[in-house]
């Protein structure tokens, strides 16, 4: 049995290429991250809004409503692994290792969410519920007069 070593180098060669741009890349993106960042963070110090859903503030908020403001902001849709991201990057999870059991027990448990397919979910409105009847008017209250039923009064038992 031979072996092809000239198929073998072409592709170890190929294989080189794409690892050192893969590492180029990488740190392309780190760039951008910085960069990224740093501009959020000075539109916030300029008290403008940040575009996106990386501008929603979930400090102080339960998962239920991260979830929920999430979704609004994403035209109410919910994509489990950004909303995974956005609350783990906010610090709502304090231990990130079960932050996907805890997501998606509290998009279950809710009931404000409706499956559309892995991973992703519509937040469902809920509907305005009808405006209760109003209370009726009190009925003018009668003079009852009540019964003498003390012992004496009673008419099988008679006294004396």
């Amino acid at each position: 049995m031979s072996i092809n070593t000239q198929g073998s180098d072409e592709v170890s060669k190929l294989y080189e290429k794409l690892l050192d741009r893969r590492d180029k890349l990488r740190l392309e993106l780190e760039e951008v991250e910085q960069k990224f960042e740093a501009v959020a963070t000075t539109l916030k110090l300029m008290g403008q809004p940040v575009p996106g859903l990386a501008s929603l503030d979930l400090a102080g908020k339960s998962v239920t409503e991260a979830l929920v403001a999430i979704a609004r902001a994403n035209s109410n849709v919910l994509v489990a692994k950004t909303a995974k991201r956005l609350m783990t990057k906010a610090g709502l999870f304090t231990n990130t290792k079960h932050a996907s059991s805890a997501l998606f027990t509290a998009i279950n448990r809710s009931g404000k969410f409706r499956r559309q397919t892995p991973g992703k979910y519509e937040l469902i409105e809920p509907k305005e519920m009808p405006k209760p009847a109003p209370i009726p008017e009190a009925i003018p209250a009668y003079k009852v007069e009540f019964a003498d039923l003390t012992p004496t009064s009673h008419p099988a038992k008679k006294v004396g």
